[in-house]
């Protein structure tokens, strides 16, 4: 049993025998009787000149981090969203990424914004550097913007948040992604490069419903109702970064195809072809790290009003305009079948402070974008969007970021608070 005593193992002799010690009788006039105590188990004073010996501690596992965070984020689209997340991450000794890595969050924001999500990664637990994606989320929203589709004119910022321009969008889903390696370059010094097979399936029903007099109603009745998305997503995947949260150098390009009928559960018949490339450098010997994306997205068939406004591939996210990508446009400004867009960040952290076991790193970034958004591939060079700012960042232990940034484009600006980096 943990805690007990080893018992002498068989032909060990046990040592000499002492004379079992003869306790002191001791009279007791008053009061129920004093139990015996063990000798090990009475205080003495040490002899002068001596010090109690210091209890060794046990050394703490640092391979399991659980790490509970409030969470602050905000952009004009939702309002400030308050809320909180339960983090857990097993990291081994001298490993840059996380072996696992499950994220329990749910938020609500100042416009009635509902985000749940219960997600988990595994990395590496088959000893082939596979990894393992899976999860669950739920969102309701009663203030989802709709601007039209393929709408270039010019709208101010009263009426990004106009009633108007607002539908309600409800949503429910799950997901479940497999990333194969097929093959790794190592490079000595450098974390190593994987070329890996992606799939992944996706399943999710949207509840629609437009509010009176809205444009969702004027332009776009047949978008109302439940949707169901079923998803079968197959790729390639290449990862050389040295970290996940905050890389430093190295590349993350993927690739993958999306395909939606009714055979897979949908409401539509639909695909898409996503490609995203990112690079991370790190600028001589100094602590600017130079990043950049890359990202084209088509889709063909009868796509949802929901895939008309995101991006695909490994990290969907709302396009374009919003807190990830199209930063001083609003939440999804342009959609459309046909999207490109490209980003360049300068991130420098010069301050770094250590608390207890943890580091704080703190710094600046400066950030430009340009994107493209058409409903015809012959249209898609037509209109440009290019948006840009400064931004502060805060980086716990390249493990959690936190960055405020402002982001100012033709249509007016936005200030952004989010939990991590935009790519």
């Amino acid at each position: 049993m943990p805690g007990a005593t080893p018992a002498t193992p068989p032909g060990v002799p046990e040592g000499p025998k002492l004379p079992p010690s003869t306790p002191l009788a001791v009279q007791v006039e008053q009061g129920p009787p004093v139990p015996e105590l063990p000798e090990a188990s009475v205080p003495v004073t040490p002899p002068a000149g001596r010090r109690f010996r210091k209890r060794t501690r046990r050394q703490r596992d640092n391979r399991h981090r659980l790490l509970p965070l409030p969470h602050l984020s905000s952009q004009p689209a939702t309002g400030l969203t308050l809320g909180g997340s339960l983090n857990y991450a097993y990291r081994l000794p001298n490993d840059n990424f996380n072996r696992v890595y499950g994220l329990a969050w749910s938020r609500v924001s100042t416009k009635l914004v509902q985000d749940h999500i219960l997600s988990a990664r595994m990395r590496d637990m088959l000893g082939r550097r596979e990894i393992f994606n899976f999860g669950f989320w739920a969102s309701l929203d009663p203030v989802y913007p709709f601007y039209g589709v393929n709408n270039h004119g010019t709208i101010t910022p009263a009426e990004l948040t106009s009633p108007y321009n607002l539908v309600r969008m409800d949503n429910w889903g799950g997901w479940f992604t497999f990333e194969h390696p097929l093959y790794t370059v190592e490079r000595p010094g450098r974390a190593p490069g994987t070329l890996r097979h992606y799939s992944g399936i996706f399943y999710y029903v949207d509840v629609i419903r437009g509010y009176p007099n809205s444009r969702l109603v004027e332009e776009l009745p047949s978008a109302e109702g439940t949707w169901r998305r079923g998803i079968v997503r197959l790729g390639l995947t290449w990862d050389s970064r040295d970290n996940d949260w905050s890389p430093t150098e190295g590349s993350l390009i993927d690739v993958t195809f999306d395909a939606a009928g009714k055979w897979t559960g949908s409401t539509s018949n639909w695909g898409r072809f996503h490609s995203t490339i990112r690079h991370y450098w790190t600028l001589g010997q100094s602590k600017v790290v130079l990043a950049h994306r890359f990202t084209f997205d088509t889709l063909w068939g009868e796509p949802p009003l929901m895939t008309l406004g995101e991006f695909g591939g490994l990290f969907p996210m709302d396009a374009y305009g919003g807190a990830y990508v199209g930063r001083g446009f609003g939440r999804r400004r342009f959609i459309g079948k046909h999207k490109a867009t490209a980003a360049f960040e300068l991130r420098f952290a010069p301050v770094e402070f250590k608390i207890r076991r943890h580091t704080l790193g703190v710094g600046l970034e400066l950030f430009v974008e340009a994107g493209l958004v058409s409903q015809t591939m012959a249209d898609l060079l037509k209109y440009w969007y290019v948006s840009g700012g400064p931004g502060l960042l805060l980086i716990w232990d390249r493990f959690v970021v936190f960055r405020v940034e402002g982001g100012f484009g033709k249509e007016g600006g936005a200030l952004y608070l989010q939990s991590e980096h935009a790519f």
